[in-house]
């Protein structure tokens, strides 16, 4: 079964750029059909159609910025798995991107190979992933699921508060990623998912723990986790090990997300315990919303 044209659309002033991407997507082993944009207005106007899945949006743009050309179609409800670029890279910029939801932002000048990453994400993306939450305490399950959600794959979400109510639904079908707590009552997290990995080997086990112990996180990477997350963790902990469960490159803008550097976002996702200028960019900073998942 042959599946649709990805519908995409590169808004851009540049000829130049417009005819790189028309080169890549013809090498692409993917159906994409491309319509160029040349003006903020226009990409606006072509986004609001709602017809295009992925787009490749110049944040430097003539008449009105890519990014309030985006933030607008957003406002509408437009949810285009989204690419921003330009030449100049400030921490405003990528703090305004991750507000919009972009997937990725691309500093000029990047290479086929960024685009191909780009693309085999999308493709990715479109795919149901059969994810499975594993501990304990319904309060970290619900954290952990808030913050899937909000990721641009298509997770389809299930629980299980202990090991052997996991192995059960391993038994009614299988999951591609499990996240699975170290410390629970009865089987612990390395015994279940020893047990998950005999029944299921293809299952990408993501483990998590708020005990300090290091050697935990070696004895979970030894029997076959491809992933150890300490409790606390962040969005972006989340996001990469997904990434790399996937086998994805993990997306410079989430990636080079820090806390640390902005107190705003310094939000925990999931709890330790169960207890150019602003005129360029479009958009004011009155009208920016902290996006980050928060833990209340």
């Amino acid at each position: 079964m042959h599946l649709p044209p990805i519908r995409m659309l590169v808004a851009d002033a540049s000829e130049a750029a417009q005819t790189f991407f028309k080169d890549v997507t013809e090498r692409s082993r993917m159906r994409i059909d491309i319509t160029p944009a040349r003006t903020g207005p226009e990409c606006l106007a072509l986004l609001a159609e709602g017809r295009f899945s992925l787009a490749f949006i110049d944040v430097n743009m003539p008449e009105m910025s890519g990014m309030e050309a985006l933030g607008r179609a957003r406002a509408l409800g437009n949810k285009t798995f989204t690419v921003l670029m330009s030449g100049k890279v400030t921490d405003e910029r990528l703090d305004l991107a991750r507000q919009l939801r972009a997937y990725e932002y691309l500093a000029k000048p990047f290479t086929a190979a960024d685009v191909t990453s780009v693309l085999k994400a999308y493709q990715q993306v479109m795919v149901p992933i059969a994810t499975l939450i594993v501990d304990d305490s319904r309060t970290i399950r619900r954290v952990i699921r808030q913050v899937l959600e909000d990721a641009v794959f298509k997770l389809s979400i299930e629980e299980a508060n202990d090991g052997e109510s996991a192995l059960k639904r391993f038994k009614d079908g299988g999951y591609d990623i499990v996240f699975l707590d170290y410390a629970m009552p009865g089987l612990n997290g390395l015994e279940t998912m020893d047990a998950i990995l005999a029944r299921e080997p293809k299952a990408k086990v993501i483990m998590i723990s708020a005990m300090p112990d290091t050697s935990i996180k070696s004895q979970a990477l030894a029997h076959g986790a491809i992933a150890f997350l300490p409790k606390p963790f962040f969005f972006a902990d989340v996001s990469r090990a997904v990434h790399g469960a996937l086998g994805l490159k993990m997306p410079s803008l989430t990636a080079n997300w820090s806390p640390d550097r902005d107190l705003k976002r310094h939000i925990e996702v999931c709890p330790a315990d169960a207890s150019e200028d602003d005129a360029v960019d479009g958009v004011d900073p009155k009208d920016r919303k902290d996006r980050a998942v928060a833990w209340t």
